[in-house]
């Protein structure tokens, strides 16, 4: 079967930057997945995306779809006339059309025919208008008087197979061979002459690089190249990057300076200002320490760069300049006198304000912090202020140094180090991988806020539905998870439920349902916390069926049987343990417990002995959490167990035999469970 080059491209104005790469993969996906069901053929597939345009690009796609039989069986002859006819409807034909198939069950009616391939061109429209409106599009716009919608208003558009159009319209627009490039440094349309000399087209013709991850390196090395010139160090932000290259079709790094005196202000907030609001990279020197520089991405190519330059430093200047004069005005009222207006900003509005939040922080916080040896009046103060920054100057104006600034000011205030540390620290890990909390004072509070949230949203019957987090409870709890688990403390998760919902006032929803209900999401947002570590989820489920609510405990647990499946004699010993589940769920459990007077045979009397050996190291072991040393001992249980089963008629006719037999495997069970339940495990 012959083939061709496909091109799909579509032009538009500005694309927001932080959504055109998942755009330019869910079009890519689209495409070729319903190319796939079609059953055409392809070769390779290329996405290209640039603020004004998404772009696929396939090699060598088949232009027509091979022809296929299609055969559908129908009623049996037997059944009655209206079935036949209804089925002959249904494949456009009369009954007498039908073919008559023979089999063992009888004669059925048979449609047989011959369909004959589309061409790949007749296909094409619909395939794009189907990719189109799939998009991931949040918030879909109209333009002029059109009633059309996209992210952004549509321009121009080519969707070809080979040199030949596809004839079609998209957003009223007519379907043509012409591009156009760079906003500013090309001038009319370009007519492209193939797919595969599109991306040089545009790029000696229209001034424009179409390849995402070329121009995301194109500033990379250039943003190297000029920390080397200035002998600074690049702090390179790869959401930035992305986002920067999503703006320009032609990058050009262009370095600016901004007053010495700015560097008063907290780094973050130089940071900040010049991040979030100016999509600026800064610069540090070989200590770290934040540098009067920063770099632009410019898309256009200036006669004399150090005009563009000026400008961006006018810019920056004011930015600075409104932080700097946040900040000293911050500093003259305490981060206490603050926490009143918080009194006035709703946290929830069943749960009351973010100042009554705080009041249930401090409390909790301090509880948390008797329990795991930490100070419980500095775990206090830590939660009694731990929002108070929201009502700062600083904070209005860039959200993202909440904390930050809470220690800045603390520490302004003459707080104590650890306290002012905690304010930042108790947000921390904000994402996966981020850093957790470098006190015990700050784990105290960290732990407490996220407990409070957790307890009072799902004590108002607001849990996560599905895709909906508004609060972002899920990663509250993964953060809960990470605190308690590798900074190993030993607390009870179901106890301190508890004590966070007796905080609460009037909550709709009882204890007695709250609780059982947060503990399972916990637990199951446990199960995705070893999912990312590779934990199978096996080894997850055989320690879920002997859990606590010591989140540390479960931990130990899951490295203990880890480390089991290790040995070698795990696969035996697991595989003897679901024969000794499966015995006992068919046959009951026997005595009430075995009686080693009725052991009449070697093997049995062997196993015993095994049993009341590692029945006596497992309670020392497990009474001093030594999981690991428990799962160990029950491999001298597999030499025995195997010998029993090969020697023993477990089902004997003698009752008194068979129900010894079955104690004594019953108790076996028991200890073989005591950590998590082997029989769980798969090989």
């Amino acid at each position: 079967m012959s083939n061709a080059n496909f091109l799909f491209e579509l032009g538009t104005q500005e694309l927001p930057p932080k959504s055109l790469l998942t755009l330019s993969s869910a079009l890519e996906d689209s495409i070729t997945a319903q190319l796939k069901d079609l059953g055409l053929a392809h070769g390779k597939v290329t996405r290209y995306a640039t603020p004004r345009r998404l772009t696929v690009i396939i090699e060598s796609l088949d232009v027509q779809q091979a022809d296929r039989q299609e055969c559908r069986r129908g009623p049996s002859l037997k059944a009655p006339e209206k079935a036949a006819q209804g089925f002959a409807r249904s494949c456009g034909v009369s009954l007498e059309d039908l073919a008559v198939l023979d089999t063992d069950k009888g004669q059925y009616y048979e449609f047989d025919r011959q369909i004959k391939g589309s061409n790949t061109l007749d296909l094409l429209a619909q395939v794009i208008d189907n990719a189109l409106a799939s998009l991931p599009i949040a918030k879909r716009m109209r333009w002029g008087a059109s009633r059309n919608e996209f992210v952004r208003p549509v321009q121009w558009f080519i969707l070809s197979l080979g040199n030949v159009l596809v004839e079609t319209q998209l957003f009223n627009l007519n379907n043509g061979h012409t591009s156009r490039g760079h906003r500013f440094h090309s001038q009319g349309e370009i007519g492209i002459d193939s797919a595969l000399s599109y991306a040089q087209q545009l790029r000696s013709e229209g001034h424009v690089i179409v390849d995402f991850d070329e121009r995301k390196s194109m500033i990379r090395k250039q943003i190297l190249e000029q920390a080397s010139a200035l002998n600074a160090i690049a702090v390179i932000d790869e959401n930035l990057l992305d986002e920067v290259t999503g703006l320009v079709e032609w990058p050009v790094c262009l370095t600016g300076n901004f007053d010495k005196s700015f560097l008063d202000l907290p780094a973050q907030a130089l940071i900040s200002s010049m991040k979030e609001h100016q999509k600026y990279f800064h610069f540090v020197d070989q200590t770290g320490d934040i540098l009067p520089l920063f770099l632009t991405v410019s898309n256009i190519i200036s006669k004399d760069p150090s005009r563009v330059i000026e400008g961006n430093e006018r810019v920056i200047r004011p930015r600075l300049a409104d932080a700097a004069f946040f900040f000293e005005n911050d500093k003259k009222s305490t981060l206490e006198s603050r926490n009143e207006n918080l009194g006035k900003v709703v946290f929830q509005a069943k749960l009351g304000t973010v100042l009554a939040k705080t009041e249930r922080v401090s409390q909790l916080a301090s509880h948390i912090a008797e329990l795991i040896g930490a100070d419980s009046a500095m775990a206090a103060r830590a939660g009694a202020l731990c929002k108070a920054d929201l009502n700062t100057d600083m904070v209005l104006e860039f959200a993202d140094l909440q904390g930050l600034m809470g220690h800045v000011y603390a520490l302004n205030d003459g707080e104590d180090a650890t306290v002012a540390a905690a304010l930042e620290q108790h947000y921390w890990p904000k994402f996966s991988g981020d850093r957790l909390p470098e006190s015990a004072v700050a784990s105290s509070v960290a732990i407490a806020d996220r407990l409070d949230t957790l307890v009072g949203l799902f004590g108002i019957g607001q849990p996560p539905t599905g895709s909906k987090d508004p609060y972002a409870l899920r990663r509250a709890t993964v953060g809960l998870l990470r605190i308690i688990i590798e900074q190993d403390l030993q607390l009870d998760l179901a106890t301190l439920l508890s004590s966070s919902y007796d905080l609460h006032s009037q909550l709709p929803i009882s204890v007695e349902k709250v609780q059982p209900q947060l503990l399972s999401f916990v637990f199951d947002r446990l199960r995705a916390y070893y999912e990312d570590q590779q934990v199978a989820v096996d080894i997850y489920l055989a320690v879920m069926e002997n859990k606590s609510n010591s989140l540390l405990d479960f931990d130990l647990r899951v490295k203990a049987v880890s480390g089991f499946l290790k040995l070698d004699t795990a696969p035996a010993l697991t595989a003897s343990n679901k024969r000794v589940s499966n015995i006992l769920s068919k046959n009951g459990a026997g005595m009430a417990a075995f009686d080693t007077t009725l052991l009449v045979e070697p093997s049995e009397q062997v196993l015993s002995d095994a049993l009341q050996q590692v029945k006596h190291a497992n309670l020392k072991a497990i009474g001093q959490g030594n999981y690991h040393d428990a799962l160990q001992g029950l491999a001298q249980l597999s030499g025995p167990l195997d010998q029993f089963f090969s020697d023993i008629m477990v089902m004997s006719d003698d009752s008194v035999l068979r129900n010894n037999r079955l104690a004594l495997l019953s108790e076996l069970q028991v200890e073989l469970g005591r950590v998590a339940d082997i029989s769980l495990l798969a090989h």
